[in-house]
């Protein structure tokens, strides 16, 4: 009988005593799968260093690590996943809560793709439910098409299963984007992303977490349009400069993109968008459609963003 392949779980932490016991409690607790945990602190000024090596004292299956200072969420998490012993890598964050079949349900579901990811369940900041999936707000997409990933993500860290090769491909992370949607352009560019329409994350929202889902589908961001176009041109970048597939596309897209800041010469990108119209979000209805939809969204964005320099994402705590 083979031996189940280890999943290595990279769990990132930065002043997150208040959660994290009851985190690692549902990650310790997974069934049916072979796991480590590499738990890797982000320079806290709380207790959550303590609390690691209080369960690395008593699981040999967890590891500690911290960094000298704090790198933020992205370079965090390329640090941790590159501790990583497994085959499999499930990126974790501090203040979620696992269902116990999550890493053992995104395993059976991954096959041959190279990321799975699952729904996730709205708890408050005291866990309770306050209704609403993920799902309900995003559309969940799958699939082998890079630029569909480009344009826009839905694939969370917390709720991923990804192979070791696809964070190989993916490192080092470039600069000014977010490292899960990173991850899922490599992996769609490669043998692709599945979707498991469970929740199997109970996703904590909160206003100090990074995430900006997590802050809430409404919370006002300042500058959230310069800061989705800084991050999609990031994004562009990154990928024209690798030899997955879709490179070429995102040469010839950013170069468009370049062009459009000046108001004159929008033409080039909204013919790219047009010729590149079938890969447009959200992955339902036809190409001609799901076009239009995508000119008109970079229009309102690059208009509402007005022709200021282009902000990096923020790395705040997680």
């Amino acid at each position: 009988m083979t031996a189940p392949p280890l999943i290595s779980v990279a769990l990132c932490a930065h002043n997150g005593e208040r959660w994290l016991r009851e985190q690692l409690d549902s990650v310790l607790a997974q069934t049916g799968v072979d796991i480590e945990v590499v738990a890797l602190d982000d320079a806290s000024g709380d207790g959550s260093v303590a609390l690691l090596r209080e369960y690395a004292a008593r699981d040999p299956r967890v590891r500690v690590h911290e960094n000298d200072r704090n790198l933020g969420p992205a370079r965090s998490f390329e640090r941790a996943m590159s501790l990583c012993r497994g085959e499999f890598l499930a990126p974790c964050d501090q203040d979620d809560v696992w269902e116990t079949r999550k890493l053992s349900r995104l395993l059976a579901t991954i096959g041959p793709a190279d990321l799975a990811y699952c729904d996730s369940r709205y708890i408050d900041d005291d866990g309770a439910p306050t209704g609403g999936r993920v799902s309900d707000h995003l559309s969940m997409m799958q699939g082998c098409e890079p630029l569909q990933f480009l344009f826009g993500n839905s694939v969370s860290g917390h709720a991923a299963l990804l192979r070791r090769d696809v964070f190989e491909r993916a490192r080092p992370f470039p600069p000014g984007v977010f490292h899960d949607w990173w991850l899922a352009l490599c992996a769609a560019a490669g043998n692709g992303v599945v979707y498991l329409h469970e929740p199997l994350v109970r996703f904590r929202r909160h206003a100090s977490t990074f995430s900006t889902l997590g802050r809430g589908h409404k919370a006002r961001i300042p500058s959230r349009q310069r800061l989705w176009l800084a991050t999609l041109r990031n994004l562009m970048e990154a990928h024209a400069h690798t030899r997955l597939r879709g490179h070429e596309c995102a040469q010839a897209l950013l170069d468009a993109f370049e062009l459009a800041r000046d108001r004159r010469r929008r033409l080039p990108l909204l013919r790219e968008l047009w010729r590149l119209r079938a890969a447009a979000p959200p992955a339902r209805g036809n190409a001609a459609l799901n076009g239009v939809r995508l000119q008109m969204r970079f229009l309102r964005k690059l208009r509402q963003s007005r022709r200021e320099p282009p902000l990096e994402p923020r790395q705040v705590s997680f």
